[in-house]
């Protein structure tokens, strides 16, 4: 169970997977392409990343996670870094564990708060700080316990292609009466005026509070909540693409083409093929 400590940064490993803080070199990196899921917190101020096919910028309260193999370029990290990586047979494991099987999990390259996984992020983070200066078998003995309770976590919360619908995150009772609303005809047509109506909230105040609890904006966790909706059909039927995007509320297929590939850096048929779940 090795541990190393330096000025700026501070390492738990352990056959499970890896906890990163560093203070330091938070500026440009090199490309990286690690044979672990990672996740990336906005413990203080976010940051920025670079993929082959987008920038994702993560803001604080903010998660994003990279797949296994998916190359990945840290741009700028404010404050703090603070990372963690988990091994693919743990969360394959978490998984099975929770009824879900199929090919290996492939989480979407976007940025987004859920209560949960911050919660789980600060409690972690607050408890390192709450105990430095002790013996260092008190903070691995945790974190070592901790991967394992993050992986169920993932699993559970993480937007990707096991999802068959967005996980709540909705805590506020102005925004859960205006997504419930969403919910049920998600595939209308529906605009920022009329979710702002629902609110009973001018669309300025409305797109104001969606982005500050919900960490997107209103028109973007629309379109992502489709394309997650759309998984099910995408993946467990024979429909075309073209079908599964007008019954799903995209536009035209190449809304939905585009998207998809933004979120998880392959088209939809290319995924079809490689990620059918049983």
């Amino acid at each position: 169970m090795p541990h190393l400590e330096g000025i700026g940064v501070m390492i738990y490993q352990d056959e499970n997977g890896l906890l990163l803080l560093r203070s330091d070199k938070l500026g440009e990196r090199d490309w990286r392409s690690d044979h672990t899921y990672k996740l990336i917190f906005g413990s203080k101020g976010g940051g920025t990343y670079q993929t082959r096919y987008r920038d994702l910028t993560i803001e604080k309260r903010q998660v994003a996670i990279f797949n296994p193999s998916q190359e990945h370029k840290q741009l700028h990290m404010s404050g703090e870094k603070f990372l963690i990586e988990l091994n693919q047979k743990l969360l394959k494991n978490a998984a099975k564990e929770l009824g879900i099987s199929g090919p290996e999990m492939e989480f979407a390259t976007v940025s987004y708060y859920h209560p949960q996984l911050y919660r789980w992020a600060s409690f972690i983070r607050e408890f390192i700080d709450w105990n430095c200066g002790k013996p260092t078998e008190i903070n691995q003995l945790f974190v070592e316990n901790s991967f394992t309770q993050l992986a169920i976590l993932m699993v559970q919360y993480g937007l990707g292609q096991h999802q068959v619908t967005m996980p709540e995150v909705v805590q506020d009772e102005v925004l859960k009466r205006v997504i419930e609303a969403v919910k049920q005809s998600y595939e209308q047509d529906w605009t920022l005026s009329g979710m702002a109506e629902v609110a009973r909230l001018n669309k300025y105040q409305f797109a104001h509070l969606f982005k500050e609890r919900i960490g997107l904006s209103p028109y973007s966790w629309l379109q992502l909540y489709r394309l997650i909706r759309s998984q099910p059909a995408l993946f467990h039927s024979n429909q075309t693409v073209l079908q599964i995007a007008m019954d799903h509320g995209f536009k035209n297929v190449s809304a939905y083409v585009h998207l998809f590939k933004k979120v998880y850096g392959a088209t939809p048929s290319a995924s079809r093929r490689t990620h059918r779940f049983d």
